[in-house]
């Protein structure tokens, strides 16, 4: 039942989660993601990679959504051309050309989110999906003694939510 399981064990180990220090770029981060979506298939898909700091403290979270904004070059925020008609061929070609190759070196602790939220290894699922529906988020660092173990992602939550309500409205045979 998830009211009696620990946030421990359904995380993802630290050690298997992508995590960066917040001087790699852009680039980097791109590299590491479909790194690890190879390196994790059937597993889990990585949609975000944590993102620390010199003495190994977690300053925040970079997002596929983060890194795209970060790639998008800086004429695409304000632009009335784009307010007009967002399909422009000339956009897409700078888009995906030398705009984005220089965005692409921008360091990652530029772009990043901040962290919302954090729970702590021995709290109950029940807790940590509360904090990730009050705080809206789908995925949150687990915490022990100050430092970062792992990660939980609201769709762990959700198979174990899911399971015991199957188990419960299950036809009972016999």
């Amino acid at each position: 039942m998830p009211h009696k399981k620990k946030v421990r064990e359904i995380m993802i180990p630290l050690q298997d989660y992508p995590h960066i220090p917040y001087w790699f770029t852009l680039r980097q981060a791109v590299g590491l993601v479909r790194e690890s979506a190879i390196k994790y298939a059937g597993v889990f898909e990585p949609r975000s990679v944590l993102v620390f700091n010199e003495k190994y403290q977690i300053v925040g979270i970079l997002t596929l959504r983060d890194i795209i904004k970060g790639l998008e070059p800086g004429f695409l925020k304000e632009s009335e051309l784009i307010k007009l008609d967002p399909a422009l061929a000339v956009v897409m070609e700078d888009l995906l050309g030398p705009a984005m190759e220089r965005q692409a070196e921008r360091p990652v602790g530029e772009v990043m989110s901040p962290i919302k939220v954090s729970v702590k290894a021995d709290d109950s699922l029940v807790k940590a999906l509360f904090l990730m529906v009050r705080e809206n988020v789908g995925m949150m660092p687990v915490m022990e003694d100050d430092r970062v173990v792992g990660m939980l992602r609201l769709t762990d939550l959700f198979m174990e939510v899911s399971q015991a309500l199957m188990e419960k409205t299950a036809p009972k045979m016999g």
